[in-house]
């Protein structure tokens, strides 16, 4: 590299570098030129939200501007409709009202004088909301009638939403006119992430200049998870009411907790922490941390006192009410657990809770004890994330089970003393953990798939699941580089043009396990996969008109459309599918902790391997629960070469890590590694600024950072596998190359399906092939729009 080049490298880490301290003093009121990222934060910088666009207007409506305040001041007669756009909120409204009584419309009438409606997507922007309880007819919430009292001709009257109206999650709000009424000064009172004066002040960040998309995909991330943490007593209430909503109903150990969905469920899954958690942390630093908390608390409430077990979700669930369980979602709570410990090293509470984490890992390996010398445990409560399939010696469990176990084991060396007996407790869960790996490949890995079986069972034999595969890569259950290779060119075959369909449930993409497949492939060292992963699924995610634009929904048919898990307990119900989900933000994980590449691995613990895949310059900073530092800027040059494995390029970084952690480099793809000027031959480096630089760096230089709609898949060498890496291309290169309209197609896809969907119910065929129809239907509908097919 030229003498030149590499100082204005150096220069640009320096200026970039420095911004990172600077985040906690960043405003989104006027972005700062050294902090790019400020502009991505979508979070208001107030708690009293005002409409910021009008979304419609129809029938006799009209719609001025106060000349005080410049907010909306809508005029409405009866059959008037308007519907405002807030950008993504949640909370309750207040507004004044006037009645504009005419001789036609007595002042003494009881009638509601209006209606609202709240809706995450245009889709469902109309008369009646979209819904918290799931039903065929996609009307299951209504609206909420006001009422005004007469003397509102006279003197403007202050309405307020009741409390146990309380809507976690909205876009929009239509109001529909009765009888002539003039509304004014409308108001979001916003709810979520209480303890945040200031939503829009975030604790971390993350950037790229290379791909605005990749830096939109990790605040979306981050928005998502605060727009799901729920102040207290605004859970479902239960039984639900019907028609309408009741959100008034205690969470668990009250406090600002981390929840499933913005407008619902509402209530503590904690499968979903592992992803929610740490994208949480991330992102909102204390408030974040402050939320699993209240989270895990909740969970170690309800833990069962003779068996261990954690429960499978909240106390305002259904499934709570029905006694369920489920075996995945301890393990997946046990994982949190080590997550909330190593982020915090709250050495308080890791000791106050010692005594329910042992009780949790006895759960597991009284299991494993139980397996007749198999050394996997069964699946005996199979409730999990909505997939079908499971039970036996179950891949997805044992995964989840390994990993809670190597990593309790590391938390327990790691707070080891001679006055407690972690010591030895490390020894036997590590041991534990080591049997299960075996056991696991020699009883579920299949060659010939170059994947692992959903259990041992004939029918588990011929199902491939992307959950199952995609935890075994992240956790590290292959046993050397080229398996995990194998592995991860094999879950490419589960890709449409927007991503992976996942096997275990038929016509649906889970951005839940779809983000443990994007950090799967970076375990893998396949950053590129990772990055594409990001790109089609996450992109379409943001780019598609049937979603907020700035959350991440809970999952989707094969097709894009909203009608998830329509088979598996949704009714059809695609207004019932929730637009802000947090178990949906794993890239915003990925893109800090293995892009960018400084990760916390264990107590005071931290790894450096950036993975830059196609990138050339990022950046991503966070405070841990200490108060701590962390962040990193990697810039890379060169090293592409005609077949992108040339060995010229330079890796340039600067990292900072809190005083009293320590940490490695693992950056295999360089020959030479200098720390702070000198040749760095391994060891723990300490915490502090620490410079880094590669020299002769195989960099991947593929350059793929153009739009989805028209990036086509790159076809991946892959010398450790005879499995193929193209992605399915011909297949995905002609979806793609056809620039698919998302505009046209899904929508007339959601209409298409909507009406067979009513034809269904019109005549009385509720039955799973009519309603199973609509789909096929809908694409055969809408193939003329060029893609779909």
């Amino acid at each position: 590299m030229a003498p030149m080049m590499a100082r204005v490298i150096r220069l640009t880490l320096l200026l970039l570098f420095s911004s990172v301290l600077l985040v906690s003093t960043a405003s989104t009121t006027d972005p700062d030129p050294a902090r790019p990222w400020e502009a991505y934060i979508n979070s208001p910088s107030t708690r009293t939200v005002l409409p910021q666009r009008i979304h419609a207007v129809s029938g006799p409506a009209n719609v001025t501007t106060s000349a005080d305040d410049g907010s909306f001041v809508l005029t409405l007669q009866p059959g008037g409709q308007v519907s405002l756009d807030f950008g993504y909120v949640g909370g309750l409204l207040s507004m004044m009202t006037e009645s504009n009584n005419t001789s036609s419309s007595p002042s003494n009438s009881s009638e509601p004088r209006f209606s609202l409606a709240f809706a995450e997507s245009p889709s469902f922007v109309r008369e009646i909301s979209d819904d918290t309880g799931a039903t065929p007819t996609q009307d299951y919430d209504k609206a909420l009638n006001v009422t005004i009292p007469a003397s509102s001709s006279t003197t403007p009257y202050a309405y307020t939403m009741p409390k146990e109206r309380f809507r976690g999650g909205f876009k929009y709000l239509t109001l529909h006119a009765f009888r002539p009424v003039t509304i004014t000064s409308i108001i979001c009172h916003l709810a979520y992430s209480p303890s945040q004066p200031n939503p829009a002040l975030w604790a971390g960040h993350f950037h790229t200049p290379d791909d605005d998309l990749l830096t939109r995909i990790w605040h979306a991330g981050v928005f998502t998870a605060q727009t799901n943490i729920a102040p207290p007593n605004t859970s479902r209430w239960l039984p639900q009411v019907k028609p309408g909503w009741a959100y008034n109903a205690t969470l668990g150990v009250e406090g600002p907790m981390l929840l499933d969905g913005a407008k619902r469920d509402r209530a503590v899954w904690p499968g979903d922490l592992g992803i929610a958690g740490t994208t949480a942390y991330l992102g909102l630093g204390d408030a974040g941390l402050e939320s699993v908390f209240f989270a895990l608390e909740t969970m170690f409430l309800y833990q069962n006192a003779s068996t261990g077990q954690l429960p499978f979700a909240g106390p305002t669930t259904g499934s709570w009410r029905r006694s369920a369980k489920s075996d995945t979602y301890h393990a997946w709570t046990l994982i949190a657990c080590f997550n909330y410990a190593v982020f915090t090293r709250d050495e308080a509470w890791v000791d106050g809770r010692w005594g329910n984490i042992i009780a949790g890992v006895n759960y597991i390996l009284r299991a494993l004890d139980a397996s007749n010398g198999i050394g996997l445990a069964e699946q005996v409560e199979t409730n999990d994330w909505a997939r079908l399939g499971g039970g036996g010696y179950n891949s997805a469990l044992n995964a989840l089970n390994y990993h809670a176990l190597f990593s309790l084991a590391s938390l327990a060396a790691d707070t080891a003393t001679d006055s407690n007996d972690r010591g030895e407790q490390a020894t036997t869960w590590a041991a534990a953990a080591a049997k299960l790996k075996t056991a696991y490949n020699a009883a579920l890995w299949d060659a010939s798939a170059s994947q692992y079986r959903d259990n041992e069972t004939a029918a588990g034999a011929l199902l491939f699941p992307q959950d199952g595969n995609a935890l075994a890569l992240q956790y590290n259950l292959t046993t050397s580089p080229a398996q995990a290779s194998s592995l991860s060119a094999a879950l490419l075959r589960n890709w449409n043009a927007i991503g992976p369909v996942t096997p275990e449930l038929p016509d649906t993409i889970s951005p839940f396990i779809s983000s443990i497949e994007v950090l799967a492939h970076f375990a893998a060292r396949k950053p590129r996969r990772g990055l594409r992963l990001m790109r089609r699924t996450w992109g379409y995610m943001l780019d598609s008109p049937l979603m907020t634009g700035t959350t991440l929904v809970e999952g989707m048919s094969a097709n894009g459309s909203l009608y998830y898990r329509s088979q598996r307990g949704y009714n059809y119900d695609a207004a019932y599918t929730s637009l802000s989900h947090s178990w949906s933000t794993g890239p915003t994980q990925a893109l800090s902790f293995k892009v960018v590449g400084l990760e916390v691995v264990g107590w005071g613990r931290w790894r450096f391997e950036p993975q830059m895949g196609d990138l050339r310059r990022a950046e991503a900073g966070w405070r841990d629960g200490k108060g701590g530092e962390y962040g990193a800027v990697v810039v890379v040059e060169g090293g592409g070469g005609d077949d992108g494995q040339g060995e010229d390029g330079v890796l340039e970084a600067e990292i900072l890590t809190p005083n009293g952690t320590e940490g490695v480099l693992e950056i295999p793809y360089c020959e030479v590694l200098l720390v702070d000027g000198e040749k760095w031959d391994g060891g723990r480096l300490q915490g502090g600024r620490t410079k880094v630089r590669g020299e002769g760096c195989r960099l991947l230089a593929a350059a793929m950072s153009l739009p989805f709609s028209t990036a086509a898949p790159v076809a991946e060498a892959d010398t450790t596998s005879n499995v193929a890496t193209t992605d399915n291309a011909a297949t995905i290169s002609s979806i793609e190359a056809r620039a698919c309209p998302y505009a046209n197609w899904f929508k007339c896809i959601d209409v298409q399906t909507n009406l067979c969907i009513l034809q269904c119910i019109g005549a009385g065929r509720r039955s799973a092939p009519c309603l199973n129809g609509c789909f096929a239907k809908a694409n055969s509908a809408c193939g003329a729009y060029g893609c779909g097919q």
